[in-house]
């Protein structure tokens, strides 16, 4: 999935620190939220919106679904979740541990599950 954004992923996170909106802290812990600058709706949309797969949904009110789906994404953008580990070596800094994307609008707004998940791991670990 986004292969070509999350390829370099790691890479592109050491070499900047405050990229994205720290949404949650705690000890040597952050969630940063990301807005995808590459998405490919194709790819996000799945087989949530073709009547092949969805028998029981008629393919009007899919194709309704559907376009109302492609609007949010351009509207409210498409973002991804990073949870990062501060590690006080020379030359660290924030390290990655965990990162999920493909989420529509910001966690503010639709209060992604993810966001939750990626807490539990912070309580975990400390």
């Amino acid at each position: 999935m986004y292969n070509g954004f999350l390829t370099n992923f790691n890479e592109t996170l050491k070499k900047e620190n405050n990229m994205g909106k720290t949404i949650y802290q705690k000890g040597a812990y952050r969630i940063l939220e990301l807005k995808e600058i590459y998405i490919d709706l194709k790819e996000l949309k799945g087989d949530c919106y073709k009547p092949e797969c969805n028998h029981d949904v008629s393919p009007k009110l899919l194709k309704s679904q559907e376009l109302v789906f492609e609007t949010k994404c351009y509207e409210q953008g498409v973002y991804g979740y990073v949870l990062e580990v501060w590690d006080a070596d020379i030359g660290q800094g924030w390290t990655h541990v965990d990162s999920c994307f493909g989420f529509v609008g910001t966690h503010e707004d639709e209060n992604h599950y993810i966001v939750d998940e990626l807490k539990r791991q912070i309580k975990k670990a400390v």
